[in-house]
Formats: C-alpha cells, sequence, structure tokens
C-alpha cells in the first residue's frame, strides 16, 4: 500500500472521487438477437445487469446479475463489448461496462426471470432501436458490431469518442449520462 506523501491514507482516500459502476451482460444468439428483460414496475427493457455491489469486480458484477435475472450462466472467459462513462442524474460519474454474454438459441433457451422482470424477448438491435432510450439503441448497435467482429470501444455517453466532438463537455449537459441498467 503507497502513502500519499501530506496526507494520512484515511484522509487521502476520503477526497478521491466516487464512481458509480455497473454491468450487464449480452445474451445472443447466431443471428446477434439479443435478449433484453422487461421491468417488472415499468415498461421498460434492459440487459440482465445492475449495480456493482462492494468487493467485486466488474466481470463478477456481470456473472451475478446475468444469473439472479435470467438464471443464465456467462461464458468462462470474460470479453468485453463496451464501456461506457457518463454522469449519472444526480451528478456522480458512472461507469457501465457491457460484457459477451452467453449465446443461446431463443427457441430452447430456459430463462428464469427474477421478480424484478416479467418478460424477455430476443431482437436485433434495429428491432430494438424503437422500443429502448436511445442512448441504449446507440449501446446495442455498437455492441453488434463488436459481436460481429469489431472492436470494443470505449464510449461517452453512448456514443463514439471519434463521433462526440461536438457534445458539450462531461458535467455541461442536462443528459442522463451513462445507459441506464435499473
Amino acid at each position: 500500500m503507497t502513502t500519499h506523501p501530506k496526507l494520512p491514507r484515511a484522509e487521502w482516500l476520503a477526497g478521491r472521487a466516487r464512481i458509480l459502476g455497473s454491468a450487464a451482460s449480452l445474451v445472443h444468439d447466431a443471428e446477434h438477437r439479443i435478449m433484453l428483460l422487461h421491468t417488472a414496475w415499468g415498461d421498460t427493457w434492459q440487459w440482465p445487469g445492475g449495480g456493482h455491489d462492494e468487493g467485486e469486480d466488474l466481470w463478477q458484477t456481470a456473472m451475478r446479475e446475468t444469473f439472479e435475472e435470467t438464471g443464465l450462466a456467462m461464458p468462462a472467459v470474460p470479453e468485453l463489448l463496451a464501456v461506457d462513462w457518463g454522469v449519472h442524474p444526480e451528478g456522480v460519474p458512472e461507469v457501465f461496462t457491457l460484457f459477451k454474454g452467453p449465446l443461446v438459441d431463443a427457441s430452447t433457451v430456459e430463462v428464469k426471470l427474477s421478480d424484478e422482470h416479467d418478460d424477455w424477448r430476443m431482437l436485433t438491435a434495429e428491432e430494438w432501436a424503437p422500443l429502448v432510450l436511445p442512448e441504449q439503441a446507440r449501446v446495442l448497435a455498437i455492441a453488434t458490431e463488436v459481436l460481429r467482429g469489431g472492436r470494443c470501444p470505449y464510449l461517452r455517453e453512448a456514443s463514439h469518442l471519434a463521433t462526440s466532438g461536438s457534445r458539450p463537455a462531461l458535467g455541461d449537459r442536462g443528459g442522463s449520462g451513462a445507459v441506464p441498467l435499473n
């Protein structure tokens, strides 16, 4: 453990940035259809995933949440599809990580939904686009590109950095930040 030359460790840590972390999985089939879950409390579709718990890394978060919400196990080796950085509506920085989830056959997969969700569907990113938030539709399209052999991008507010040059600086916008999970 490294010590700060001018501050006691506890004081130095207390002044460090706090970041909300969340992770999700992209459960998919061979035709690149993606599973989203319908929330039981409203008309919202989301990936299997959720907030990072103390003591786990983001891969462990994705594994835990995917199993809790679908009964499905993640692949043995983590494969990152996207990292999205943003600011939560309350002004707290947040990072969203999307991992490649299990490859399933939609006609035979047995999904065991948690009480957080009441339905699931498998659609292509294009079919999901009118049913989800615009930020989520962008990330679905980007993740599909990665599934087809693209490279894992680092995103800011659900957009590639190369295409977000005209966007306001972080903290200067009224948007919702990283793609919300729950």
